[in-house]
């Protein structure tokens, strides 16, 4: 996300050396140099960096939700063939009892051979008619097929969403690599500011934050009852904690990270994205919110905040900025919705 103006006070956020120049690139070929971009290109380029690398992340959230269900449908399918599993060695087990018994009473020596069979499908393969077993032995033996051939289907089906879950979680680490590496990208332009362009841009952004109250200091807030409240005395807590991609927490986080581990604290579940938080919550008119509601932001849904109440959002902003307060228009508003 893009969320420019959010500093909280007395957080380190980058480091600028003695040693440190202007972004000055010599051009080959030419005498002279292009110029540094100035410092409003400089936060242009950040927050468009910030903002690509939340896009990616929040996909790769929603790929790491896919996960968990894969997760429960291995589980249940692990079940399921434990049980098949079961259920064949009964039957082998008194296929075997009959063979025995077979063996005992002086029955045909091929007909005790393939009863005893260490793989019941071979086994069946050698039969040359039905007629070899009567009965109810028959019957064990069509169940037999069956059984095998269920377990076959759920070995099947398990493979498939391992193999599902597995791909998954090759694209969520892939995505994380690049969302990484486009917030490197941006550290770096900010340490490559000069020492003066540093002080000019926090003195911009310091005044901005005043302008807009969102300097991540507390704002006199009135207080939140119900679920919604403590929703939002948890998000309080985190307040100047670090944004970390996927972060949900205890104290590391992404926007859509703090929101759902907000309303857990409330008892209520919600996907680890922001997009997917809008699809489950009913809508809520901007003029009827109330603390502890979600407000989503950008077209496509890929930041999320909970409002604190006087115009006010808390949410993880970026990694130079951590989690703080932040004016509800600080970034384009979309909707809101109440989770529970």
């Amino acid at each position: 996300m893009s969320n420019r103006r959010k500093r909280p006070s007395g957080r380190a956020l980058f480091v600028v050396g003695t040693a440190t120049a202007a972004i000055v690139a010599a051009v080959p070929g030419s005498s002279y140099a292009d110029p540094s971009p100035s410092i409003e290109e400089v936060r242009e380029r950040v927050d468009r960096l910030y903002e690509e690398a939340e896009k990616i992340t929040e996909q790769a959230n929603e790929l790491g939700d896919q996960m968990k269900v894969i997760k429960r449908r291995v589980r249940k399918l692990n079940a399921d063939v434990a049980r098949q599993q079961r259920r064949l060695d009964a039957l082998r087990g008194m296929i075997g009892q009959f063979a025995a018994a077979e063996y005992r009473a002086g029955g045909i020596d091929t007909t005790v051979q393939l009863l005893v069979a260490d793989d019941p499908e071979d086994f069946l393969a050698q039969m040359t008619t039905a007629e070899a077993f009567a009965g109810q032995q028959g019957e064990r033996l069509r169940q037999l097929q069956a059984e095998q051939k269920r377990l076959a289907e759920r070995k099947a089906a398990r493979e498939a969403e391992l193999q599902r879950y597995r791909e998954a979680k090759a694209e969520v680490e892939k995505r994380r690599k690049i969302a990484n590496a486009k917030a490197e990208k941006a550290q770096d332009l900010l340490e490559r500011l000069t020492a003066e362009q540093l002080a000019e841009l926090q003195a911009r952004e310091a005044y901005q934050d005043r302008a807009s109250r969102s300097d991540g200091r507390i704002p006199d807030l009135p207080p939140a009852s119900g679920r919604g409240g403590i929703a939002v005395r948890y998000a309080q807590a985190q307040v100047g904690e670090r944004y970390v991609f996927g972060g949900d927490g205890p104290d590391e986080w992404d926007c859509s990270g703090l929101t759902m581990q907000a309303w857990a604290e409330a008892g209520v579940s919600l996907p680890h994205s922001a997009r997917e938080q809008y699809n489950v919550t009913p809508r809520v008119d901007r003029s009827q919110l109330e603390p502890g509601d979600l407000v989503f932001y950008y077209s496509d849904i890929h930041h999320v905040g909970i409002y604190a109440g006087d115009g006010m959002i808390i949410h993880a902003a970026n990694p130079e900025t951590g989690v703080v307060y932040a004016d509800i228009d600080s970034m384009p508003y979309m909707g809101a919705g109440r989770p529970g």
